[in-house]
């Protein structure tokens, strides 16, 4: 039912406004317990000609959280090769750890050239990410000259999706 419904809401909100730039959209995700790696999955079967790359990263939650998280410090990450011109717009897949984006998708903001693009983030949560962590993931975005066009949730305990 949860999934049928994200499917739903992606349908009517989202992919209408990808139809356009249906040849140049790029998603990419991290994902550590595999939920994000779900939608960005549904995304590409929704928009067939994009292209997902996974971001890997071999991090422990413990290092992650207290170190990565807490210090903004970038993961070590496997190298993605990704050529950033062929895209015009780019979705990002992550999860929200401590509210922040994930250090590994923090670490590809940090390295690849996305300055001038336009960026839909989706990103999941266990706890609470409220409006200070939105704000604050907003305000981290646009500091890199990125163009954030959307911030789409999908909160653990809620079970709905926020577009």
């Amino acid at each position: 039912m949860g999934k049928l419904f994200f499917i739903i809401l992606l349908t009517l909100f989202v992919i209408p406004g990808y139809a356009r730039a249906e040849n140049s959209t790029l998603i990419m995700c991290y994902s550590k317990t595999g939920r994000n790696r779900i939608i960005a999955q549904e995304l590409k079967s929704l928009i067939p000609s994009a292209t997902l790359i996974e971001i890997k990263a071999d991090v422990s939650i413990l290092k992650v959280i207290f170190w990565n998280q807490l210090f903004n410090r970038n993961a070590k990450i496997e190298p993605i090769d990704v050529d950033l011109t062929q895209y015009n717009r780019i979705i990002i897949c992550s999860p929200i750890w401590m509210q922040k984006i994930s250090s590994p998708v923090r670490t590809v903001i940090n390295t690849l050239p996305f300055q001038g693009k336009q960026l839909q983030l989706f990103v999941t949560y266990a706890g609470y990410f409220g409006k200070w962590g939105q704000n604050g993931v907003k305000r981290y975005i646009s500091s890199k000259g990125i163009n954030l066009i959307k911030l789409g949730l999908q909160g653990l305990l809620y079970k709905k999706l926020v577009i």
